[in-house]
């Protein structure tokens, strides 16, 4: 996993240090912000037969990006440690902390108002919980889709996506603490996240 984001790193150094005939502007600064995501359904292997719910809670993220700006395109790398929560109902809330590594393409449609999509790449740290034993998962790295709109104001920036999932990922849920519960879920992300973030500083990148 390290290698992943080693190959990552280098391609964003890469993407920076390029030299580009067009005007080019790049920017960084830092995020924070909440995502909603939802476990969805839980599915018994066990004898317990009562229905499992669950619920969205609200978790964060924080983070920081780098910005090159090429005509009314930009290139976006971000980096950020995030955490996404879900309540099942009467039993226990599981918690899910990872880091990821978004790589958005955006365009500015106009004024400081600008749409993104682009791939993420995650790599889940820990998986917790109170009154449950969470097992084996399917996958330690996964990749999604985020899409979303963003508006800026000056060096502050407000933006909004939707992320979904590719990489299917199951994990075991054991019975604790007098629970009598074996059962499984798609841990995949269906998520929604809001974001603040902050320009640290402008740089201008010329061709010499």
């Amino acid at each position: 996993m390290k290698n992943n984001y080693l190959l990552f790193i280098s391609i964003f150094l890469i993407i920076i240090s390029t030299k580009s005939n067009l005007y080019s502007q790049a920017d960084y600064g830092i995020k924070i912000g909440l995502n909603f995501d939802n476990i969805g359904d839980i599915k018994s292997t066990s004898s317990f037969k009562n229905s499992i719910e669950t619920a969205t809670i609200a978790s964060a993220h924080i983070g920081m990006y780098v910005q090159l700006k090429i005509a009314d395109f930009y290139i976006r790398p971000e980096l950020q440690i995030s955490q996404n929560k879900s309540d099942i109902l009467t039993l226990d809330q599981i918690e899910i902390n990872k880091l990821e590594v978004p790589v958005l393409i955006g365009y500015n449609l106009f004024g400081p108002v600008s749409v993104f999509s682009g791939p993420i790449f995650q790599n889940i740290i820990s998986i917790n919980g109170q009154s449950l034993n969470f097992g084996n998962y399917t996958n330690n790295f996964t990749i999604g889709l985020q899409i979303g709109s963003r508006i800026n104001f000056g060096k502050l920036g407000l933006g909004f996506r939707f992320e979904r999932g590719f990489t299917d990922n199951e994990i075991e849920i054991l019975g604790n603490n007098n629970l009598d519960i074996e059962a499984y879920s798609n841990i995949r992300p269906k998520l929604w996240s809001l974001s603040i973030t902050y320009k640290l500083n402008k740089n201008k990148i010329l061709e010499n």
